[in-house]
């Protein structure tokens, strides 16, 4: 057992400070440090100001509970588990539990700071509209006590077959918990649910559970993806020679971009297409952040933070695509094909900045929606449009021809 708490132990040591490396690293992108400064200070202003407008009929504890619960629901648990353990520790799994007790405890007391961030963020609308409710200290708690119950749940799943049933449940009760305290309603609904959590923890988690062996596949995908999402976020500012990468199908949207043609012209350009499309997760990261960023355009309403807005996601949507040209796919075919590496950056210059004009043209839209300014849907456009030149041409082709010198 002692063997095992010291492996546990060594193996969170060299985790945290791998992940401190990347950190230092990271943490020397002035540019992505002044974007984050910019959405605090343009976001905390505009979320006053929203709160300023708010009407006293927003049910504001029932936002308050959505925004919690997902936090509070979501409970994977770092393991430090790696792929040979199913050879080496699958004869010592009985005596593995003080080694997955201190990998639970771990895993809640990080994902208490992170469930803390959203508690202060939804503080200002809670206070804002919440005249005789729970005091927030006591929403706190609950979403915190929530917090450790979903990681016992979570961790009874990891010996269940079939739990999306049970990650209904979690939700569910877990919604209802918070809300019967940030909806000021009668003890008696918290009291109940509590009571039902308890029983449910102990005839649908720990029975079957205590009944199945470990998946042990499942409890190291869990902890890979997780490796797995830091290091791809490492990998915008470094290379992350750990980093693997991943390959969907996508059938319906690669259908939508065939291969059309072989000349020296289109190859490198559709196998760009094809990677952003299926490699990784590219397309759902271009996808996601068109969206938030539409959202803040529409409601910011100012013409000029319209702007730095449209121009600052733009700006994150290049670290998050720059990834794209280091991929092993279409560096693997660098030396088959009698190409010119002035045709392969071309195309991939081409690929993005279509990508930062597309991406323009729906925020700009968003935001001239907004403002109700056809004149302002210009301005918007021309802001991201040249943020999106100066992201191509100025830094990623300069970039990428010094790396050819080399």
């Amino acid at each position: 057992m002692a063997e095992l708490i010291r492996l546990w132990r060594r193996r969170r040591a060299d985790n945290f400070q791998m992940q401190l490396r990347y950190w230092n690293l990271i943490g020397k992108n002035s540019g992505l440090m002044f974007v984050l400064y910019a959405a605090v200070i343009i976001g905390g202003f505009y979320y006053k100001r929203w709160l300023d407008v708010l009407p006293q009929a927003f049910p504001a504890a029932l936002a308050v509970t959505a925004v919690l619960s997902v936090p509070a629901v979501r409970s994977p648990i770092r393991t430090f588990m790696q792929p040979a353990d199913k050879v080496f520790l699958l004869p010592v799994e009985a005596e593995l539990g003080g080694y997955f007790r201190m990998s639970r405890m771990y895993s809640f007391i990080f994902q208490s700071l992170f469930l803390i961030f959203f508690l202060l963020i939804c503080a200002p609308l809670y206070a804002k509209s919440s005249a005789g409710a729970a005091s927030y200290w006591i929403v706190a708690a609950a979403a915190i006590a929530v917090k450790g119950w979903n990681i016992d749940c979570r961790w009874q799943e990891q010996s269940i077959d079939g739990t999306v049933p049970l990650k209904i449940i979690r939700f569910g009760f877990s919604f209802l918990f918070l809300y019967g305290f940030a909806g000021g309603l009668n003890l008696a609904v918290p009291a109940v649910c509590a009571a039902a959590m308890l029983l449910s923890s102990i005839f649908l988690f720990r029975r079957p559970s205590g009944r199945s062996l470990l998946k042990w596949d499942r409890v190291i995908d869990m902890d890979n993806k997780q490796e797995m999402q830091f290091l791809r976020f490492a990998n915008l500012f470094t290379d992350v020679p750990r980093l693997r990468h991943r390959v969907k199908a996508r059938r319906l949207i690669s259908a939508l971009f065939p291969v059309r043609s072989f000349d020296e012209e289109s190859v490198y350009r559709q196998l760009f297409i094809k990677t952003f499309l299926r490699a990784d997760d590219y397309f759902g990261i271009y996808l996601r952040l068109t969206a938030i960023g539409a959202l803040v355009c529409f409601f910011v309403n100012n013409g000029y933070y319209t702007a730095l807005a449209t121009a600052a996601f733009v700006y994150l949507t290049g670290l998050q695509l720059l990834p794209l040209w280091y991929h092993p796919f279409p560096q693997a075919l660098a030396g088959l094909y009698p190409i010119a590496g002035r045709l392969r950056r071309r195309s991939f210059l081409k690929l993005i900045f279509s990508l930062f004009a597309l991406q323009s043209l729906i925020m700009s839209l968003a935001g001239a929606l907004g403002s109700r300014s056809p004149i302002g849907f210009l301005l918007f456009l021309a802001a991201g449009m040249a943020a999106g030149w100066l992201f191509t041409v100025a830094y990623t082709k300069q970039r990428l021809e010094k790396e050819d010198v080399r």
